[in-house]
Formats: C-alpha cells, structure tokens, sequence
C-alpha cells in the first residue's frame, strides 16, 4: 500500500523511538562486556561461539539475553494483538512496559551489572515488536540493518529509473538519524551521569507513553 501521507507525528515518533534504542544498546555497549541490547545479531552468533568453545557460563547468558527479547516481543504481541500501527491500539502500555525495564535495569546494575541488562534487552523487545507495519513498510526501531537494506535498494532503483516512495525514505532516514543521535547523546551523558545515563532513555520511554495516550483518548473521542 502506498504512502499517502506521513503525519509528523508518526515521523517525531519514530524519531524518538528509534532515538530511545540508540541510547540504551550505547549504554548496553558501554556498561557491561560490551553488550549489544537492541539487537539480537550479533548475540546469536556469540551464543554459537560459546557453545563450539564449550563455556557455561557465557551460553546461560547469552541464551538468557536472547529469551528475554524474545519475552519482550511476547508481552507487545500479547498487548496490542497485532504489529501493524493504528490509532486504536493502546500503544501507551508497551512504552511505559519499556520504561519500567528499563528503571529496573537501572535499578540492579550496581549489583548484578551483566544480568541487569536482561530487563535492557526485554524492553527492547518490547519497543521493536510494537510496531512492525506501517502502510506496507517494515518498521524496526531498535536496529538499523532492514533500514540501511530499504535505503540501498532504493537507491539502486533511483539508478534504474524507477519510481520510489519518497515518503517511505524519509521515514527510514527518520529511523537512521535517531538511532545515530540517540548513541550519541548516551555517548555525552555517560561520562557525566554514568550508570544514572539509564534514567534518560527512562524518561523518554514514559514522556512518550504519556503523549501517546494523550493522542489515544483524543482521537477515541472523535471516532465517538
């Protein structure tokens, strides 16, 4: 289906949420063992390592670190019922589901610092499974490699001379620069805040609840 607007509303959102992922895998990368928390990739592929190698400890984290991803996409699919983004759905739940995981990593993080992202990369689940769809677009907020993929193909066909959804490359591009600036503020604001950096991405994850739901009510009552 093709665009046929792109409120700005849907791209600050994006923006933010995608902004809201580049801080905490930043964070995840910068705190403990250089975890990646947004994406699962490279995890995986460690996972693999750890078991040929044959190390306990490592495959219990690691597996640990996938599932509870996988926990988090469980708690969206459970929520919402479906990935494809409307109105109607009470996104307002999920993100504030985020924001709590994420206070509670920051919360256990002086104490238990590597299983304290676990509850990192459950909220990340959560946000990614939130919305997958978007008008025919596969939208992935917590990882960049389907967006820089849309990006390339877009501009080989541009090169062809065929016709592509400009609104479909502002919304990837949106999806690119927020994850990019959301690294570079935790970047800036861990030295100074250090394991308190969690609580930015926090406050984030609720102000956008907390927006959404303003959105949410008003557009039930126009429906009404």
């Amino acid at each position: 289906m093709p665009f046929q607007t792109l409120p700005l509303w849907v791209q600050l959102g994006a923006f933010f949420l995608a902004m809201n992922a580049g801080m905490i895998n930043v964070l995840g990368l910068v705190t403990v063992l250089h975890q990646s928390v947004s994406h699962m990739t490279g995890n995986v592929s460690m996972l693999a390592m750890a078991l040929m190698h044959w190390q306990p400890d490592l495959i219990l984290y690691l597996s640990l670190v996938v599932l509870c991803y996988v926990m988090g996409s469980f708690y969206s699919g459970y929520i919402l019922g479906n990935s494809h983004f409307s109105l109607g759905r009470r996104y307002g739940l999920p993100l504030s589901l985020v924001a709590f995981f994420i206070v509670l990593c920051w919360f256990f993080l002086p104490y238990y610092p590597r299983y304290a992202l676990l509850w990192a990369c459950g909220a990340m689940g959560v946000q990614n499974a939130m919305i997958s769809h978007y008008k025919g677009t596969i939208i992935r907020t917590t990882h960049l490699s389907g967006v820089l993929t849309d990006l390339g193909l877009a501009l080989g066909y541009l090169l062809r001379g065929l016709e592509v959804e400009r609104r479909r490359i502002i919304l990837h591009l949106v999806i690119l620069f927020g994850f990019f600036i959301g690294g570079l503020v935790a970047s800036l604001i861990y030295p100074y805040l250090k394991l308190n950096a969690f609580l930015i991405p926090a406050m984030l994850s609720w102000t956008l609840s907390s927006l959404y739901w303003v959105i949410y009510f008003r557009y039930r009552r126009i429906q009404e």
